[in-house]
């Protein structure tokens, strides 16, 4: 993986370097020549960039979906609290914190957040893997 990207990398600077006009951007002062040779140099490395990164993400993307796949846990902390609402109403609505929220008649959930993610995030663990499926869609499409 890495030897190829640095064998690239001293085949570019080999034909770089062996260009006669290259070498004489090295050896001059003038604006414009060494406008011109910090430009390829950039260039040459934004290219390098681009190829570590296609790479890294060709040999990440195999792990990323392993973990993916192994833990799929559904993740509701941050969400507004009334997106919470929603997601509870659309699919616990017989949670007691999702009915009570705004209650201010029950003390225990009235605008309690922690008690609502809390209560959320247990009724998503115990849900079945096709709601849990379902749950991550509606987050997802939020």
């Amino acid at each position: 993986m890495s030897s190829s990207i640095f064998l690239k990398k001293k085949k570019r600077t080999a034909v770089l370097l062996d260009k006669h006009h290259s070498i004489r951007l090295l050896k001059t002062n003038k604006k414009r020549i060494v406008n011109k040779r910090n430009n390829k140099i950039k260039r040459f490395e934004q290219l390098l960039v681009k190829e570590l990164n296609d790479e890294m993400i060709l040999t990440s993307n195999s792990t990323v979906n392993e973990i993916s796949e192994a833990e799929k846990n559904v993740v509701i902390e941050g969400l507004p609290v009334t997106f919470l609402l929603k997601l509870g109403k659309e699919f616990f609505s017989d949670l007691e914190a999702v009915k009570y929220y705004y209650n201010s008649k029950h003390e225990d959930f009235y605008k309690n957040r922690s008690l609502l993610e809390e209560s959320l995030q247990s009724s998503i663990h115990n849900a079945s893997h096709e709601e849990q499926l379902k749950i991550s869609e509606f987050i997802s499409n939020k």
